[in-house]
Parts: structure tokens; C-alpha cells; sequence
């Protein structure tokens, strides 16, 4: 409190204090709990995803071996980040790098359960997963088993034609 009664702060500029006060507004409203919320969710269920939600799902899906991030992504969609990550949350519930980090290991999981030519490691590596731990326990989690058990029940199986997500 004492730093705001400095002349000097930030928010004693006009162009400042709109800022903060535009943003702890929006903060307050959409904050509070609405009733109507949900029905307006049921409404988005129902609807068309926007065409810069589509387009990206689509890039993400062509370019899911390459290094990706939310700026590249909205860069290609032709929207801002914030608007991206709201059209995603609003109709397919999930953030663009969350729906990019899904497809990668479904990716990684199929190739482990049919591709006995690659190791774990082989694998992660090629679906962007670069931290072995990390991959591993969120593998576990998702799968309900490590990601090499996954790699022996499928050599014992026999190799297998990989179904891709994008048929």
C-alpha cells in the first residue's frame, strides 16, 4: 500500500490504471459464479467449432513431430493466443497444447503397443517428449502401466498394423 501512494507508481498513469482497472473488472465479473453458465455451454456443444479451431487442429495434426507452440499455432489460425486458447476451451474443452500433447501420446502409445523396432526412448523422442520421467509417470497415469510393460506386451503380440488417429 505504502509503494501506492508513491507518486511515482505505475498506476498513476492514466493509460496504466485503465489497464489494471479494465483487468480487475473482468477479473470480478467473470470470476462469480453463474447459473447461465452451463447453459450456454450446452448451446457451444451443440455448435460448429470456429474456423480457426478447426485449422489448428488440423496443423497440429500435420505437424505433430515438429516443435509446436500456442504462438505458432495462433500465427497459423490468423488469431491471437488469447482468442485460440478461448475457442478451444469453449468447444473442445481442453487448451491447444493440451490437445497437442493428447494426440502425441496416443501417438506414442500406438507405436509402443505395435513398432518393436524403436525404444522407449526412441519413442518419446519422437513425439516431442523430451523428459524421460515426466513421460513415463504421465504415460503411467493415462495407460495404467510404464511405458516399456506397454513396449514387451506388444513385442509378445507380435508386430501389428499402427491405426492413426487421424483415419
Amino acid at each position: 500500500m505504502d509503494a501506492l501512494a508513491c507518486e511515482q507508481h505505475p498506476l498513476h498513469h492514466p493509460l496504466a490504471f485503465k489497464q489494471f482497472e479494465s483487468n480487475l473488472f473482468n477479473a470480478l465479473i467473470y470470476g462469480q459464479p453463474n447459473n447461465a453458465l452451463h447453459k450456454i455451454d450446452q448451446y457451444k456443444e451443440k455448435t460448429v467449432s470456429p474456423y480457426f479451431v478447426k485449422r489448428t487442429e488440423a496443423y497440429i495434426k500435420e505437424h505433430l513431430h515438429e516443435p509446436l507452440n500456442v504462438e505458432i499455432l495462433a500465427e497459423h489460425a490468423g488469431v491471437s493466443v488469447r482468442t485460440l486458447f478461448t475457442g478451444f476451451k469453449n468447444y473442445l474443452g481442453t487448451t491447444p497444447m493440451s490437445y497437442l500433447k493428447e494426440l502425441r501420446f496416443e501417438q506414442a502409445h500406438l507405436e509402443l503397443m505395435h513398432n518393436e523396432n524403436l525404444s522407449v526412448t526412441d519413442v518419446a523422442f519422437k513425439w516431442g517428449f523430451t523428459h524421460l520421467g515426466r513421460f513415463s509417470q504421465e504415460y503411467k497415469r493415462r495407460y495404467g502401466e510404464l511405458p516399456s510393460s506397454t513396449r514387451r506386451s506388444g513385442q509378445s503380440e507380435g508386430s501389428g498394423i499402427i491405426t492413426s488417429i487421424f483415419s
